[in-house]
């Protein structure tokens, strides 16, 4: 069973350039990712700091439009922001 530190992943993802999203509510933090000023995914994490789970892993990485191996890479730190990007162009979702 795979699992994320909640916090370090907030971090890493606002590192590859996700930025916590205007909309707010006091359950979660969404973020959003863009790319030349276009929204291209976007996923919450609860503030609660409780790791987080497969299945939760498995809807933030079809958020961030990722295999569920590429966002704990992400998540992680392993997958760059430019590598990310390269996911997304080769999958035809920068269009």
């Amino acid at each position: 069973m795979s699992y994320l530190d909640s916090d370090k992943t907030l971090r890493n993802l606002k590192k590859k350039g996700f930025v916590e999203s205007a909309k707010k509510n006091k359950d979660h933090i969404f973020l959003e990712f863009y790319h030349e000023g276009k929204l291209v995914s976007h996923t919450k994490i609860s503030h609660n700091g409780d790791d987080i789970r497969d299945t939760l892993i498995k809807v933030m990485s079809t958020q961030c439009k990722l295999e569920k191996s590429q966002f704990m890479d992400l998540a992680n730190c392993p997958l760059s922001k430019e590598a990310y990007l390269k996911i997304l162009e080769d999958n035809k979702m920068l269009d």
